[in-house]
């Protein structure tokens, strides 16, 4: 499985990491501190991702301008990309506007642990 993680959190883009690395599932990843580098990673790749975990609150691009972003110039390129988004957001209106996005799956709050993986890795299978 090809995955994306986008958090401006160092300390959190590290334990994605070590869980990765753990992960059995996982046969490449790619972890960004900001949309951009995202960005830049799909414009030069021509393996398409499985996953893509963004977080909503990042400077300069957040997940959302991500998002939109995304669906404009790269949904069609890899049409069987899922988004989620996970964030540390408790409003309501967060998670109803990620929700509304078509390549959006689901919203996960933070942490991103590995059984929320793991059962985000289960139902990617079963699709």
């Amino acid at each position: 499985m090809n995955v994306i993680f986008i958090d401006d959190d160092e300390d959190l883009n590290y334990l994605q990491e070590k869980m990765c690395a753990q992960s059995s599932r996982i046969s490449n990843y790619f972890i960004a501190t900001s949309a951009h580098q995202t960005l830049d990673y799909l414009s030069n790749t021509n393996t398409p991702p499985d996953i893509i975990f963004v977080d909503i609150n990042m400077p300069v691009m957040n997940g959302f301008e991500f998002i939109e972003l995304y669906e404009k110039e790269y949904a069609s390129r890899f049409p069987d990309t899922q988004l989620y988004v996970v964030s540390s957001s408790i409003r309501a209106q967060d998670r109803k506007k990620a929700l509304e996005y078509e390549s959006v799956q689901g919203f996960l709050e933070k942490p991103l642990t590995k059984e929320k993986l793991e059962n985000i890795f289960y139902q990617y299978a079963k699709t």
